[in-house]
């Protein structure tokens, strides 16, 4: 198929602007039957990382609380109310002042709020116990990924409408700006699953992972349109969309792409960021690229991410994204081929203590889990295949778990025998050596040689055992 030069269409959607100044929402409320002593708000305000903000408030034993926190100011900030095991969305806007009354033995039906804001508040919960919480709308997109192209989008429509006729029904009355941020949140998630269409349809049909896309696959991206806002940047499904979405247009007009060629793969993110800096709005581009930079920067080579890194500079020398991504970069320059893996202390889950550094002369291949990790132990179960192809080769296989649920980690350890140096960081993610190595999912896979320095900008997963052991071998 030729490959053809496509518009950028704006959609016509006028919301709040965005900004970065910081409000504050006050909340109070009293919870009937109260089960805890803390109630918690959280949301996430950085869009390039998940770095949830968080707010407690002591529950007295009527149950009364009440809290005043910092939100972003000039748009609609998602929210969660956590306290025990409940859960409950807000969407808040920074000046609102809510009541909140909840009893615990009917906690999603029982909820009502007064005051400002409190309109919007009590339309989501309706909502919830009616259709669901916002994002379980994505379990109903992806499910229809199975359907064939022209069954997929009119189930996607329908479920559109669904919202929008809910929307309808029940938010007589809610401000314009809610109203268009609503409908453009399940709309942009729509917008997103249309750009997962073509290969994850292939890989749910043929069970098994493929680059290979059929033609009519592309069917659902050409009924895509490209609808880029700067006043969206606030909402989390358009973000979602901007990630991909000009990488997805172009293989949908027949730009060549296969996987596993790395050179192909770095002309089609070039030719996406060329196509960003020059046809798309200028906050839209500046979170695409800056996105890209962020999420690569620790896994591509590092002169590409110093390049890609000083052009945005360039371009955009006052953005706001720029203390994150110097934050990265330099990140990824200390987990470069050659450089120091920073040392840390190891206790055992024996009770011995040891360092890092004891293990040189050895080649260590350091991993980041935690027992809820399905994929970390599902990967882990490689360890002994490697061994076995590794023979006698003296590599050691570290875990450090980044949970505290340590009787479930060792029953997980001692049902599949997995053998190796396990250590567990109280911490979490918030721990020295998580920030040290930079840990921002899980499973996180390091390959250090035998003088303690990092082998790899990005190391071979257990699930690719040959290439894991290649890389090893080579570094004895």
């Amino acid at each position: 198929m030729g490959r053809r030069i496509f518009m950028l269409l704006l959609c016509s959607l006028f919301l709040v602007g965005w900004a970065t100044a910081q409000d504050s929402v006050k909340l109070s409320g009293t919870i009937s039957h109260p089960g805890a002593d803390i109630i918690k708000i959280s949301y996430n305000d950085n869009y390039l990382a998940y770095y949830p903000k968080a707010f407690t408030a002591k529950v007295d034993k009527k149950g009364f609380f009440k809290m005043t926190f910092p939100v972003p100011k000039g748009h609609f900030v998602q929210a969660e109310i956590n306290y025990g095991d409940k859960l409950a969305e807000l969407l808040l806007s920074s000046g609102d002042s809510l009541q909140m009354q909840v009893n615990t033995q009917h906690f999603d039906t029982s909820i009502h709020y007064s005051g400002r804001g409190a309109d919007i508040q009590n339309f989501i919960a309706l909502h919830t116990i009616t259709r669901g919480r916002m994002n379980q709308y994505t379990l109903k997109v992806k499910e229809a990924i199975n359907n064939e192209p022209t069954d997929f989008l009119k189930t996607i429509a329908a479920e559109y409408k669904n919202e929008t006729d809910f929307l309808t029904a029940k938010g007589s009355g809610l401000p314009p700006a809610f109203v268009n941020y609503w409908k453009a949140f399940y709309l942009y998630y729509n917008y997103f699953f249309m750009q997962q269409y073509p290969q994850m349809h292939e890989i749910v049909r043929l069970r098994r992972y493929t680059d290979t896309i059929p033609e009519q696959n592309y069917q659902v991206l050409h009924a895509m349109p490209l609808a880029f806002n700067d006043s969206l940047l606030q909402l989390p499904p358009y973000l979602l969309y901007l990630t991909g979405v000009v990488e997805a247009k172009l293989k949908a007009d027949g730009y060549t792409w296969i996987g596993k060629d790395t050179m192909k793969a770095r002309k089609l993110e070039d030719s996406a960021h060329t196509l960003a800096y020059t046809t798309l709005p200028a906050g839209s581009a500046a979170y695409y690229i800056a996105q890209g930079i962020y999420g690569k920067a620790k896994a591509q080579q590092l002169s590409r991410t110093e390049y890609q890194y000083a052009k945005f500079k360039a371009h955009w020398p006052n953005s706001s994204y720029l203390p994150l991504l110097d934050k990265q970069v330099s990140l990824a320059r200390k987990l470069a081929p050659g450089q120091p893996a920073p040392d840390f202390t190891i206790t055992t889950a024996e009770g011995k203590q040891m360092k890092l550094s004891d293990l040189k002369g050895k080649v260590v291949y350091l991993g980041f889990w935690a027992g809820w990790c399905r994929q970390c132990v599902g990967e882990m179960l490689n360890e002994k295949k490697m061994k076995d192809l590794l023979k006698k080769k003296p590599a050691a296989f570290v875990y450090v778990s980044l949970s505290n649920d340590t009787a479930t980690e060792k029953t997980l350890i001692e049902h599949y025998k997995i053998e190796g140096i396990f250590t567990t960081e109280a911490s979490g993610w918030e721990s020295k050596v998580a920030q040290a190595y930079g840990v921002q999912n899980l499973p996180a896979y390091y390959l250090i040689d035998k003088e303690g320095n990092f082998a790899a900008q990005t190391a071979p997963t257990p699930m690719q055992i040959l290439e894991l052991v290649q890389a090893i071998e080579k570094l004895f």
